[in-house]
């Protein structure tokens, strides 16, 4: 056997799995029987696959990094991370050597399964890791050469930051402390040394046990005491605080708690009982803490306490108790049942602070906060108070009265305030009411729109009082909202009534003074055709002049009607007749992308009504449905005989009775909520509310008045309002 197959014979009989591997492809060049058993893959597999295929995904880009750095002929690149055939993850100790393979480079690879040592460390760790106490190792250099998760936390350094570094180095302070003394002499005398010591990092106080290892290091164990040393600290300072506490500390025994047994015996009492009651402490101990007790003292109340005590349950009081000179004061109470050493309850510790101050001021402040609520109660106004610290803001029960909300426990945020002002008056209120708060001012007024649940505004008065604390910082504002909207209406209708009726003179003027001036015309006119009878043509002019100064003088009689200026005269008429007539009016008055229609029965019946009263309301209903169609659309005017109308009335109108129905409808952009719902308040007839209203209403609302009848607008499916005038059938 040749060299050649000494090196084959021990390669494929290693039992340690081996390989050859391009280094440029990573391809597996050749395989031992060892990796095919350890692996799962048979050898014409392996020839398939590279060394990319035996290692978790993850690492592939650091398995070919490691590779490419490798200049070495033997390389110990350490422990890995291998994959099987069905997955199982193997932690295998890899060294290669620097091969030609078949004329290429290649690297022969050893790599020894040392996942059981692995495993086992990891259990150590783990155990380690379990443990409460810290532990680390240190070697005969001071190196840190293990930290279970408690060293690293108490340490508040990782593992990755200690392992390898030289203690000394990693926490220079220490030299100087017992910890150094301690190692120096385990090393030194092979004995476990133990002190407890406070290390600044990482600023606690330890217990430590520095026990002697192999090869000269050390292990040490220690546990955090600071939690201890605070707990004992802390009970000396307990001792010393309750005795110069303002509050009573007074501690009894258990039993008997009956009260024929004279109830629990004091055993502890500190300074501050001796202020407060005036007894001294040789008065009260042994004795019951009842004998504070007396006529004022509440019977049910002291039930209620000896019941939770029996029960062993923690009790909270208020009570009067009286001093040794029998002056009564005000005491809350917090007892809490406590027992030695596992028994049940022992004693009862009762902290007792006086209250007296505090009790006379919560009266004193319980009758401000009745009359309060008596005057909140007893006024028209929407009362408010709002906490600023808290942003509570209360309100009385006449914001559910006057504008529908009901919140909840009568509170709510100042933010639903703000976010009920109407859009174009809220940054206004608001910054107006920001000023005032943050400057000096402890007046604040405001009047704004107010929306209420229905959708509707609201004008309101608003007044509020700022109140601040000693530093000028406002703390609380308490103030009353006013209805003021049918003040307002009232005052716009008025000036709506001035203007209409200057309106009125100045058109009443005019239309009289064109009135005079047709007259002349028609008089003339009349006397040319007259005198032109012999020539046609010239008397034909006459003639239409005379026909235009007619039209001219209607159009100043309608003018009249609606300035109030000619009186109104009723006439039995047929508004089917009427309404065909004025469609060459509306014709000349609608743009040419509306189109203008009329249905109307041949039978339609009569009504009583002023004819010029009932064009102008029909001029001024399609002037409006002209403006809601910028875009153009349909004019439907609609005429019916009705038997006992169902429209809704516009007032106490009487009996309902036939009548005839004149319907203006288009297909408009309709008319708002608001508007509808409020069509047909009195106001209306001299305020208009809004797109489809106005003129054409108002005079409708007229007819209605004098004529009897009923009047309804509505938006209508799909788009587009109807306005309906029903008149008495005469």
């Amino acid at each position: 056997m040749d060299q050649l197959d000494l090196h084959q014979a021990f390669f494929h009989a290693h039992p340690d799995p081996m390989w050859i591997y391009d280094v440029e492809t990573l391809a597996f060049l050749d395989v031992n029987a060892a990796a095919e058993r350890k692996y799962g893959w048979s050898h014409a597999e392996f020839l398939g696959m590279s060394l990319a295929d035996i290692r978790p995904a993850e690492e592939v880009e650091t398995l070919k990094a490691q590779i490419a750095g490798t200049r070495d002929a033997i390389d110990t690149s350490g422990v890995w991370r291998h994959l099987t055939r069905e997955g199982r993850i193997l932690f295998v100790d890899v060294v290669s050597h620097q091969v030609r393979y078949q004329g290429r480079a290649a690297r022969f690879v050893s790599a020894r399964d040392i996942t059981r040592l692995v495993e086992l460390e990891r259990e150590r760790t783990a155990m380690l890791d379990s443990i409460s106490d810290g532990f680390f190792t240190l070697d005969a250099d001071g190196c840190f050469t293990f930290l279970n998760g408690q060293a690293e936390t108490y340490l508040d350094r990782s593992r990755a930051e200690l392992l390898g570094r030289n203690v000394w180095e990693a926490f220079p302070e220490a030299r100087d402390k017992v910890f150094k003394v301690a190692v120096e002499a385990a090393i030194a005398h092979r004995l476990t040394q133990h002190f407890t010591e406070y290390l600044d990092p990482p600023g606690r106080w330890f217990r430590s046990f520095v026990h002697p290892a192999e090869a000269g290091g050390v292990k040490v164990y220690f546990r955090d005491v600071t939690s201890e040393r605070a707990a004992e600290t802390q009970l000396r300072l307990l001792e010393l605080a309750v005795s110069h506490l303002n509050d009573i500390v007074l501690i009894t025994e258990a039993s008997p708690i009956d009260e024929a047994s004279g109830g629990p015996k004091v055993v502890y009492v500190n300074d501050a009982f001796v202020r407060v009651t005036g007894y001294e402490k040789t008065e009260i101990i042994g004795r019951t803490p009842r004998m504070l007790q007396g006529d004022d003292t509440s019977r049910t109340e002291v039930e209620r306490i000896r019941e939770a005590l029996g029960r062993g349950q923690p009790v909270r009081a208020e009570l009067i108790n009286y001093t040794r000179l029998g002056k009564p004061f005000w005491v809350e109470m917090d007892i809490v049942p406590i027992a030695l050493d596992g028994e049940a309850h022992t004693h009862f510790v009762a902290v007792q602070r006086d209250i007296t101050e505090r009790r006379t001021a919560q009266e004193a402040m319980r009758l401000g906060e009745e009359r309060f609520q008596l005057m909140a109660r007893a006024t028209n106004d929407v009362v408010w108070d709002w906490d600023i610290s808290r942003d509570a803001l209360w309100w009385n029960s006449n914001l559910r009265t006057l504008f529908g909300y009901t919140p909840a426990d009568g509170q709510t945020p100042l933010d639903f305030w703000l976010h009920h002002i109407h859009p174009d008056d809220r940054e206004r209120v608001r910054a107006g009411f920001s000023e005032a708060l943050e400057g000096a001012d402890t007046i604040w007024r405001a009047e704004y729109r107010f929306e209420k649940a229905d959708g509707r505004y609201a004008a309101v008065a608003d007044r509020g009082f700022i109140i601040r604390d000693a530093g000028g910082r406002p703390t609380r504002a308490v103030g009353s909202m006013l209805d003021v909207t049918e003040r307002r209406e009232l005052e716009d209708s008025v000036r709506q009534s001035q203007k209409l009726e200057a309106v009125g003179q100045l058109t009443g003027g005019v239309a009289h003074d064109f009135n005079n001036l047709l007259t002349v015309i028609l008089n003339n006119a009349e006397g040319l055709e007259e005198a032109l009878a012999a020539q046609p043509p010239l008397r034909d002019l006459a003639s239409m002049t005379i026909q235009a100064a007619e039209r001219g003088a209607e159009l100043t009689s309608r003018l009249l009607a609606v300035a109030r200026r000619q009186a109104l005269s009723p006439t039995i008429l047929d508004l089917g007749v009427l309404v065909r007539n004025l469609r060459p009016l509306l014709r000349r008055t609608l743009s040419e992308d509306i189109e203008i229609r009329i249905v109307a029965p041949a039978n339609l019946w009569m009504v009583e009504a002023d004819a010029g009263q009932v064009e102008v309301a029909l001029l001024n209903l399609a002037i409006n449905a002209r403006d809601a169609m910028p875009d153009g659309g349909k004019l439907v005017i609609r005429l019916d005989n009705v038997v006992e109308s169902k429209a809704p009335p516009t007032g106490d109108l009487g009996v309902r009775r036939s009548c005839v129905r004149l319907a203006v409808s288009d297909t408009g952009q309709g008319m708002p909520k608001a508007v509808v719902s409020r069509a047909f308040e009195p106001f209306f007839t001299t305020k208009p509310v809004g797109k489809g209203t106005g003129l054409g209403l108002s005079i409708s609302y007229g007819i209605v008045e004098q004529h009897g009848g009923r009047l309804s607008a509505r938006n209508v499916e799909g788009g587009g309002a109807e306005f309906v005038l029903e008149l008495p059938q005469a």
